[in-house]
């Protein structure tokens, strides 16, 4: 009876292993195939249920192939749905939802920028590709270079719920946006200050972050 059971249990792991490969390795290694696959069963039970319920084979051939094309064309336009969702959070700030979906009226300067930026900066807020890099320049009370922590509080109050809390992938995520989107008085982000200064602004008291931000709340919603 043991050796029955053993043997038995052989067969049906192998036979679930086969049955898995056909599945993951043949039928649905690609959207292709799983689109393919899909349309097969259905068009099988289509076939097989309208025949069952008395249709006429004419009947069942027609109903079959509108049920088929439909299904076929809501597949599709999920299928792109998905594709275009992969592109846009190819695309840095597609990562990100903003507030605003433009600065115009802001006198960029204000903010570190300069006016030939303000197309780039429209196309970040609409998460959109820049034509080039956008050089922030406001430079910190005891500092000659850029300072890191002013840009971090522009993109709170630009990014919907803020950076404050941004951890592990999001974090990972705001920094690429950061070093592929811009400059800091014309030299290229470096990630080891960078996080140094997003550490000593995600740690600032909340009295220090509120008086902080004000500067530039007024200047951004006003």
């Amino acid at each position: 009876m043991e050796t029955i059971i053993k043997k038995s249990g052989v067969i049906i792991f192998r036979f679930n292993q086969k049955l898995r490969w056909i599945f993951n390795i043949r039928l649905l290694r690609n959207h292709n195939t799983t689109i393919l696959f899909i349309l097969f069963v259905c068009l099988l039970i289509l076939l097989f249920g309208l025949w069952g319920m008395g249709f006429s084979f004419i009947h069942v051939i027609l109903y079959s192939a509108i049920s088929i094309t439909v299904l076929f064309l809501t597949l599709l336009f999920i299928g792109s749905l998905n594709e275009a969702r992969r592109l846009s959070k190819q695309v840095p700030s597609g990562c990100f939802q903003f507030l605003k979906s433009n600065l115009n009226g802001i006198h960029l300067p204000l903010l570190g920028f300069t006016e030939k930026d303000r197309e780039n900066i429209n196309l970040v807020l609409n998460g959109l590709e820049i034509n080039n890099k956008i050089d922030f320049k406001l430079v910190s009370d005891n500092r000659t270079a850029a300072d890191y922590k002013k840009l971090l509080r522009i993109l709170h109050l630009l990014i919907n719920g803020g950076i404050r809390n941004f951890k592990k992938e999001r974090k990972e995520q705001l920094f690429k946006f950061i070093e592929s989107t811009f400059t800091l008085n014309g030299s290229e982000v470096k990630r080891a200050s960078l996080n140094s200064r997003f550490s000593e602004f995600v740690n600032e008291s909340e009295t220090e972050f509120s008086e902080n931000l004000k500067e530039f709340q007024n200047i951004l919603f006003r």
